[in-house]
């Protein structure tokens, strides 16, 4: 194909192709930003303004943001590149004018430079990771290039992206506190115009492996970055459900960062080849869509404090910031890191048994790796609440998995909150519980898990209007979670406050189409109400998702024909063939309902010594209203309460 080859720095690009070239490494750039590319390269030297950029790229397509188009290019390049704004290698922003490509170039007919076959680096979509992780190979001796680079082709090996990309994340983070608290570093060169920032989203960083099963690894470690800027108490970090929630290729930054409330977002991609990686970020201010601060660093190494240390330096020299010195870290078998991330990976897309598999893996690969301990623990509660075991299979396991992540690292804040959690709903060990919680939440205090955990702990002990505070700062942190925003309606409900929880349960119903769990709640909320008919439809949905085996058809002419308390009862009757580890408790709240009060309390016994989830609430919930004054309500109290 006839064309132009440019070569600048490591990089060819060929025009007549649409190929951007790397060490044999073809980078996959979308057709915008290659265009844009491929213009500045081709007049190297020259500024070329917006308005030409515009005429270039969109011609006559006048409904085009071509603003955001413009920006969103120029970010996309340069985080091909591994460029940066402040100090660019490449593309040069020429204030209110355009850009200029500064790197020497040199021009060349497509037949004398062609590429020889090339591995595609792209993102596409995510495969299903394989099961088990490649045991790593030798790492090769510590060596850090100078940022910002690149992406490269590399030899064989595992070890080093655990070491590199944990220093990485030390120093993204560290800058970023740099930029957010001013006044606490010791040193800021040419930052004193800067404006605040007190709320940040990172957005998931893009795999540019060339792998699309090495996705897992890209989520992984976005979430490693939103956990270690977690621990910022005076920063607001939305979670990162509601980020995936929020993007789209058609979104500018702004309109991203207006829909979460942030003032900021972090964008990055990584490239992991074998025994080499590379990580680019960026910070822009979600208010201008102005670049803060970018850096891209690469490396290859076999101590991960020499790996830290080298790229802290090299990222405060070009970024002009004093760093903090880093967390130490214990040494971490890169594998085990490996399988970790599997963990986390297999934990967001509610897959729970090849979850607990890849956290066990960890373990077993490293005995000593608190994290692992901990994303284990988590995975069995989970697991529990989905009703993919009983209480007594998985949480025995869960809090002994806690218990040792915090012994080997006593700062781990998911290990004291799912301690606590597990305490709850598990152990009734209220005092225990409080201080875990507690601890959870003062070392992640921007995790909307820790927050949830607590309400639901304040919800077991009478003290509901505390909880939907604790649920209100949960949805403020993470505003598009499903599970945080029906939760909220459940707190709502247990206050008391029934036209709140019903706007609030239809509106994380509205998020998740079909769920039982908004229906129950529903449900329970219009028969406080005293609306009978809107409870029995509500419920009837609820079973028309989570018991789908039994006649919701027969069950409402029931209530049609023989009204309230027969349905209830013909409904715990059907309940018996349920496979729920908590139908038993169902079976009492439906005998309750038919006024069946010596079954109802037998069950709710039984539930009690299967340490079903529900029990725990039986104090605060408005269904036992009628019931209170009877001693068997107090003898369950009693076994919960002692």
């Amino acid at each position: 194909m006839a064309g132009i080859v440019y070569s600048f720095g490591e990089f060819s690009l060929h025009s007549g192709k649409f190929e951007l070239v790397h060490k044999g490494f073809r980078l996959k750039l979308e057709r915008k930003p290659f265009e844009l590319l491929a213009l500045l390269v081709a007049r190297h030297g020259e500024i070329v303004t917006r308005e030409e950029i515009t005429r270039h790229l969109w011609g006559q397509e006048v409904f085009v943001d071509v603003e955001h188009g413009i920006n969103t290019a120029i970010r996309k390049i340069r985080l091909t590149l591994g460029d940066s704004p402040d100090l660019p290698q490449f593309v040069q922003t020429i204030s209110g004018s355009g850009y200029r490509f500064i790197a020497t170039v040199k021009a060349s007919e497509a037949e004398t430079v062609e590429p020889s076959p090339a591995l595609v680096i792209a993102a596409e979509p995510p495969a299903a990771p394989p099961d088990t992780a490649a045991p790593p190979d030798t790492a090769a001796p510590p060596q850090v290039f100078d940022a910002p680079a690149p992406p490269w082709d590399g030899e064989r090996g595992n070890r080093f992206w655990l070491i590199a990309s944990s220093g990485a994340l030390v120093v993204v983070v560290a800058a970023i506190v740099s930029l957010v608290f001013p006044t606490r570093a010791a040193l800021l060169l040419h930052r004193n115009s800067r404006t605040s920032i007190r709320s940040i989203a990172v957005l998931p960083l893009q795999n540019l492996s060339g792998d699309p099963a090495q996705q897992y690894f890209a989520d992984g470690m976005t979430d490693e970055l939103i956990t270690e800027l977690d621990r910022i108490p005076q920063l607001r970090v939305v979670s990162r459900t509601s980020v995936m929630a929020n993007t789209d290729s058609a979104s500018s930054l702004p309109d991203i960062a207006r829909r979460l409330g942030v003032d900021a977002i972090v964008e990055g991609s990584i490239v992991r080849s074998n025994n080499r990686i590379r990580i680019t970020a960026q910070l822009i201010d979600g208010r201008s869509d102005r670049n803060l601060w970018a850096q891209s660093f690469e490396g290859s190494a076999s101590d991960v404090l020499t790996i830290q240390d080298s790229v802290a330096q090299q990222i405060a020299a070009q970024a002009s910031f004093v760093l903090f010195p880093p967390a130490s870290h214990a040494p971490v078998n890169p594998a085990a890191y490996d399988a970790y991330l599997r963990g986390r990976y297999f934990f967001h897309k509610q897959d729970f048994p090849r979850c607990m598999e890849s956290f066990k893996q960890a373990i077993a690969l490293d005995p000593n790796y608190a994290s692992a301990y901990a994303g284990y623990a988590s995975s069995l509660d989970a697991a529990t609440t989905y009703g993919l075991g009983a209480p007594e299979q998985f949480m025995p396991q869960a809090l002994a998995a806690a218990r040792r992540a915090i012994q080997l690292d006593p700062k781990n804040g998911e290990a004291f909150t799912e301690l606590g959690s597990i305490q709850t709903i598990y152990g009734w060990d209220w005092t225990a519980a409080e201080q875990n919680l507690s601890r959870g939440i003062s070392l992640s205090p921007n995790d909307s898990m820790a927050e949830f955990k607590y309400a639901t702990y304040l919800e077991a002990i009478d003290l509901p209007q505390d909880a939907v505070t604790h649920m209100r700062r949960a949805v403020q942190l993470d505003p598009l979670s499903f599970i945080m925003n029906r939760r909220l309606g459940v707190a709502l409900y247990y206050n008391r406050d029934y036209d709140a929880a019903i706007a609030q349960l239809r509106r994380s119903g509205e998020m998740e189409r079909g769920a039982g769990s908004v229906e129950h709640y529903l449900g329970l909320s219009y028969e406080q109400k005293g609306e009978l008919d809107e409870a029995v439809k509500h419920s009837l949905a609820r079973m028309r998702a989570d018991e789908p085996q039994l006649d919701s058809a027969a069950l409402l002419h029931i209530y049609q024909q023989q009204g309230w308390q027969s349905y209830w009862r013909a409904l715990a009757r059907a309940l018996t063939t349920s496979a729920s580890p908590c139908m038993v408790y169902d079976i009492g709240v439906s005998d309750l309902r038919a006024k069946e009060i010596d079954s109802a309390f037998q069950s709710f016994q039984h539930a009690i010594d299967h340490r079903c989830f529900d029990v725990a609430f039986i104090r605060v919930d408005p269904f036992f209203d009628p019931v209170r004054h009877d001693p068997r309500y107090a003898a369950l109290l009693t076994r919960l309460h002692p």
